[in-house]
C-alpha cells in the first residue's frame, strides 16, 4: 500500500477494482460520487486519483476530470511483444538457479493446471498459471528485469487472465507450459527462453485476433 490513511485505502480499493474489470476502461471516476460512496472528503479523492495517475491506471484531464485508462490494441500487443523478451530473459537466467523444490512446486502447479484445464475451471487455470511463472520470478537474480515485468504486467492486468477464455487456447497454454517445464527440468535454458517467448507472442496472437471478444 501507497502510505496509510484514507487516500491510500481508497488508492487500493480503486486499483483492484481496475484490475479486475470492475471499473472499465474510459469509465469516468467523479470525486463528487466517490467521495460519497466511500464517505471521505474530495481533497482525500483527488489524492488517490493522482496515485493512480502515476501507476497509469487513471488519467486526469483539466476541466474533465479523471478516467480509468484504456488501451488501444496497438498498445496491449506493444506490451506482450516487451513481456515476450523480458520474460524470456528472466527464464533464462532462472533456469540455471531453480532449486530441486522449486522444480517440484513446478509440477505440482502444473499437474493442477492439467486437471483444472480438463474441468474447463478456466479462471482457476489462470490462477495457477500466475503461480507457475511466480516461481520463474522469485528465482531469477536480476530483480530488475522481474521488478520492470511485475510494473508492466500490473498495468495490463484485467487484459492477463482473458485469452484463456478463448476456445482451445487452454490446451495450447497447457501444452506451452508442459514444454516449458521439461526444458527448465532438464537444464535447457536456451531452449527454455524460446518456449517461452513463443508463449507469449502466442498470446499476443490469439490477443490480436480476438481484440473485440478480449475488451
Amino acid at each position: 500500500m501507497k502510505g496509510n490513511g484514507p487516500s491510500a485505502a481508497v488508492y487500493e480499493s480503486l486499483k483492484k477494482k481496475i484490475e479486475v474489470g470492475s471499473l472499465s476502461p474510459s469509465e469516468n471516476l467523479r470525486e463528487v460520487e466517490l467521495a460519497n460512496q466511500y464517505k471521505v472528503s474530495r481533497n482525500t479523492i483527488k489524492k488517490a486519483l493522482l496515485m493512480l495517475e502515476r501507476d497509469t491506471l487513471v488519467t486526469i484531464e483539466q476541466n474533465k476530470g479523471a478516467k480509468v485508462r484504456s488501451y488501444s490494441l496497438d498498445e496491449v500487443l506493444d506490451f506482450l511483444e516487451l513481456r515476450s523478451v523480458l520474460e524470456g530473459f528472466i527464464i533464462r537466467l532462472s533456469c540455471a538457479v531453480l532449486s530441486e523444490t522449486d522444480i517440484e512446486n513446478m509440477k505440482r502447479i502444473l499437474d493442477t493446471m492439467r486437471v483444472l484445464k480438463d474441468r474447463q475451471e478456466l479462471v482457476s487455470y489462470s490462477q495457477h498459471n500466475q503461480k507457475f511463472h511466480q516461481v520463474i520470478y522469485d528465482a531469477c537474480p536480476n530483480k530488475t528485469a522481474t521488478n520492470l515485468l511485475m510494473n508492466l504486467k500490473n498495468q495490463m492486468k484485467k487484459y492477463n487472465t482473458k485469452t484463456i477464455l478463448i476456445p482451445k487456447r487452454s490446451d495450447q497454454s497447457f501444452g506451452e507450459h508442459e514444454a516449458i517445464f521439461e526444458a527448465v527440468k532438464n537444464g535447457d535454458c536456451q531452449g527454455a527462453e524460446s518456449l517461452m517467448i513463443t508463449h507469449i507472442m502466442n498470446v499476443r496472437k490469439v490477443f490480436q485476433e480476438n481484440y473485440q471478444l478480449l475488451l
